[in-house]
């Protein structure tokens, strides 16, 4: 098997690498992103430069691929990437590249709450290029996980960063939405697994891990099993929506957005939650990932 991954030099796409080397990977991986690993990739894959906002430079690449791992988004919006342009004109970039190149599969990296009437624009745009992929003729599956966590993630690690440094851990609103965190390497795995099993084509998985969290009880969490003080600090939603509109207007990649403000309000759970219930596995507790990689560390 030929396989292609765009956004492959992101915390996902490295989770795949990770994944093909200890398990043993296709025939050929071509890893598509817009700059270079920052990191050697191992001897099985090549990096080959490509934007999904530019077809062509995608058509090439995909000649002669079975496969395309479609992992490609943004959270957070910047002066020159949009939801629009990332998501459904990107994806729409994907698969005109895809038929040209004969690929026969596509596995999209979606999101919980991805609907064309959510109240944001991200989970929108998830749900648009989801539409056009399913209207594609192309075998199509759909992974929407839940928020990921792992190494290198920007989710955890920034609160683990601000609780230990700072001795704050910041809510958005009271903290009561709630959240079903997943393991990279669940999710990795689950994926992996699909490619193989033809019965999965035509499929949406959403996939969530261990325990579902409020937003509160996962920041007591990270204090208990990481053993640092902090304050969890509720901050008001007009107070927030401020800040992230400065950050938006000040800087290039902006840590705290409008749109992040309106998903951190809403629910984020697998519902059902088919790594369990399709892929049959055991997720991995956030309290286990927690105390084994960070073990000893800042203590």
């Amino acid at each position: 098997m030929k396989v292609a991954v765009t956004g492959g030099t992101g915390f996902i796409g490295q989770a795949f690498l990770s994944s093909w080397s200890r398990q043993g990977p296709p025939d050929e991986v071509r890893i598509v992103s817009r700059h270079p690993p920052r990191l050697p990739l191992p001897s099985f894959a090549r990096w080959h430069p490509g934007n999904v906002m530019d077809r062509g430079s995608l058509e090439t690449v995909f000649d002669g691929v079975d496969t395309v791992l479609h992992l490609t988004g943004i959270l957070a919006e910047t002066k020159t990437q949009s939801y629009e342009a990332v998501h459904v004109d990107g994806t729409r970039n994907v698969l005109e590249a895809a038929k040209a190149g004969r690929v026969s599969r596509i596995v999209y990296l979606s999101a919980i709450g991805a609907s064309r009437t959510a109240r944001s624009r991200y989970h929108r745009t998830k749900a648009e290029a989801e539409d056009l992929l399913k209207a594609s003729g192309i075998d199509v599956t759909i992974f929407r996980p839940s928020v990921v966590f792992g190494k290198e993630d920007k989710f955890l690690n920034l609160f683990v960063g601000m609780g230990r440094t700072f001795h704050v851990l910041p809510l958005i609103g009271d903290g009561t939405n709630r959240v079903h965190p997943i393991w990279v390497n669940d999710l990795v795995e689950s994926v992996l697994e699909a490619l193989s099993q033809p019965e999965t084509v035509g499929r949406t998985y959403q996939m969530g891990g261990s325990r579902i969290y409020t937003y509160r009880e996962l920041m007591e969490t990270l204090k208990r099993s990481l053993r640092f003080h902090a304050i969890v600090l509720p901050q008001p939603e007009t107070l927030l929506r401020v800040m992230a509109g400065m950050q938006e207007a000040l800087l290039p990649v902006p840590f705290l957005t409008r749109e992040m403000v309106t998903m951190a309000l809403e629910d984020n759970v697998a519902d059902p939650n088919d790594l369990v219930v399709s892929f049959r596995k055991s997720p991995c507790p956030v309290e286990a990932y927690l105390e084994g990689e960070f073990s000893g560390a800042g203590r």
